[in-house]
């Protein structure tokens, strides 16, 4: 089998840290974050289950990091570029049909879909 480039490797890294990061936000204190963020679509539940989507993502990003083989690591790394574009998709359309308003987070999510699909795409051609 062939083993992740350390590219491959740097990028889940990356994708562990946003995620542990977002996960902190929307799972562990939300509140503060939708204070911070004026946010008047506040629904604690929703918040906190969009949290732990994150965690399971960044769980296996470490996951990733551990294993090492490309073949063992290939499908989370597509589902979770999948889950980043389902994302993206929901967020601009909040954007356009609820608020108006321009959220910081979709520029974090474009540029992680495509550092993500350019090191897949790279990964997946050795």
């Amino acid at each position: 089998m062939a083993e992740l480039s350390k590219g491959g490797k740097i990028i889940y890294m990356i994708n562990a840290i946003v995620a542990f990061i977002f996960t902190v936000l929307f799972l562990v204190i939300p509140e503060i974050y939708a204070d911070f963020m004026n946010s008047s679509f506040y629904c604690p539940i929703t918040w906190r289950q969009l949290g732990g989507s994150i965690l399971v993502l960044g769980v296996f990003s470490v996951v990733g990091l551990l294993r090492k083989e490309w073949e063992h690591v290939r499908i989370v790394w597509e589902l979770g570029i999948l889950w980043l574009i389902v994302l993206l998709c929901i967020d601009i359309w909040g954007m356009v049909a609820i608020t108006g308003l321009f959220d910081y987070v979709i520029v974090i999510i474009v540029i992680l879909i495509v550092v993500n699909v350019f090191f897949y795409v790279r990964e997946r051609g050795k």
